[in-house]
C-alpha cells in the first residue's frame, strides 16, 4: 500500500492541541487584564482625561494617535490596555477551542469574555459621543464587572471537572443565603456607580462641562454606605456561622477574606468622602471593589466541591471505572459482576 506522500494525496493537518494547564494559565492572565481594565478606567476618570480622546475609534478627528497632551494621552493608553485584552482573550478563546479533552464550557465562558468586550467597545463609542452621560458611564462601568465575573468563573472550571454534579459542602440556607450575598454585592456596586456619577469627579477635564446624576452627592454617598454596612452585616454573619458549621477550612477562609476587604472598603470609603475624594484614594477604592468582585465569586464557588480534573482524567484511566464514575470510555468494559466502586473526595 503506498503512503499519501507517493501518491500525491494531500495529507492531512492537524490542529495543534492545547492541555488544560496551558488554558488555565491563559485565563489566569485574562482575568488580570480585565481587572486592569477596571483600574485604567477608573484612572481616565480621575485625572479628568474622560474626553481626552474626542473622537472613536480614532483619538480625534481624522487622527488615530494622540496628540502630546497629558488627558489624550491617559485616554489613549486606556484604549490601549483594551487592544492588549482583546488580543488576550481571542487568545483564550482559541485555547479553550483546541483544549484536550474539548470543554464546551470552558468555550462559552472564553466566547462571553468576546462578546463582552464587543459590547463594552460599543457602550465606550456612546459614551465618548455622548460627552460622557453618567448613566452611560455607570453602565460601562457594570458591564466591566459582569466581563470580571466571567473572567473569574471561566479561571475556577479551568482545572476542576465539571462532567458531573458538584457536591454541596454547606447546608443548603448558607447557599441561599449566599445567592442574596452575590445579588446585595450587585446592588452595592450599582449605588457605588451612581455615588459616582453623582460626584464632580465624572472624568471631566478643565473647561469642560459634563452633566451629572441630578442626585445631591451626599445623599448618593449615605445610600452607597447604608448599603455597604448592611453587606458588611450580612458576610460577617456568615462568617460566624461558618466557623460554627462543620466545613472546609477554604471556605472560612473565603468569608474571613470577604470581612478584612469589605471593612478595609469602607474605612477607605468614608476616609475618600471626608477628604473630599482625593484622587489617589479612590483609585483604592476602586482597586478595592475589584478585590470584592473577585473574593466574593471566588467564596460563592468555593461552596460546592468539584474533583481536580487531573484526578476525573486519572479516574477514567483506571480499567473498569469508567461506569463508576458515570462516563464512558470506549473500548473499556468492567467484568461481568464486579462491585460498583464509589469514590468520595474529602475537603
Amino acid at each position: 500500500m503506498r503512503s499519501p506522500v507517493a501518491t500525491g494525496a494531500p495529507s492531512r493537518r492537524r490542529l495543534p492541541r492545547v492541555p488544560p494547564s496551558t488554558v488555565r494559565r491563559i485565563s489566569i492572565v485574562s482575568l488580570v487584564c480585565v481587572a486592569a481594565i477596571l483600574l485604567t478606567g477608573a484612572a481616565v476618570r480621575l485625572t479628568g482625561s474622560g474626553l481626552g480622546c474626542s473622537d472613536w475609534p480614532t483619538c480625534t478627528r481624522g487622527h488615530l494617535t494622540p496628540p502630546l497632551h497629558y488627558h489624550s494621552l491617559v485616554e489613549f493608553s486606556n484604549r490601549m490596555v483594551t487592544i492588549v485584552l482583546v488580543v488576550v482573550i481571542g487568545a483564550t478563546f482559541v485555547a479553550t477551542l483546541l483544549r484536550r479533552p474539548f470543554r464546551r464550557d470552558l468555550a462559552w465562558l472564553s466566547g462571553g469574555l468576546i462578546a463582552g468586550v464587543l459590547v463594552e467597545a460599543v457602550i465606550g463609542g456612546i459614551v465618548v459621543y455622548s460627552k460622557l452621560n453618567p448613566y452611560l458611564v455607570m453602565v460601562h462601568f457594570l458591564a466591566t464587572v459582569v466581563l470580571l465575573v466571567d473572567a473569574v468563573v471561566l479561571v475556577h472550571r479551568a482545572s476542576r471537572d465539571y462532567s458531573v454534579p458538584g457536591q454541596a459542602l454547606v447546608p443548603r440556607p448558607v447557599i441561599l443565603l449566599s445567592r442574596g450575598l452575590l445579588a446585595l454585592v450587585a446592588l452595592v456596586m450599582t449605588a457605588g456607580a451612581a455615588t459616582t456619577g453623582a460626584a464632580p469627579d465624572g472624568g471631566s477635564s478643565q473647561g469642560q462641562v459634563i452633566k451629572r446624576i441630578p442626585v445631591p452627592l451626599r445623599d448618593m454617598a449615605e445610600l452607597h454606605s447604608t448599603l455597604a454596612l448592611f453587606l458588611i452585616g450580612i458576610v460577617l454573619s456568615l462568617a460566624v456561622l461558618l466557623h460554627a458549621l462543620s466545613v472546609p477550612e477554604r471556605i472560612r477562609k473565603a468569608a474571613r477574606v470577604l470581612v478584612v476587604v469589605l471593612v478595609l472598603q469602607a474605612v477607605v470609603g468614608y476616609t475618600q468622602y471626608f477628604t473630599h475624594l482625593p484622587a489617589a484614594l479612590v483609585e483604592v477604592h476602586e482597586l478595592g471593589a475589584t478585590v470584592l468582585v473577585i473574593g466574593v465569586v471566588q467564596y460563592f464557588l468555593a461552596l460546592t466541591h468539584h474533583s481536580p480534573e487531573r484526578l476525573a482524567g486519572a479516574l477514567r484511566a483506571v480499567p473498569g471505572s469508567a461506569r463508576s464514575v458515570g462516563i464512558g470510555a470506549p473500548g473499556v468494559e468492567s467484568a461481568p459482576g464486579a462491585a460498583k466502586s464509589a469514590v468520595r473526595v474529602r475537603s
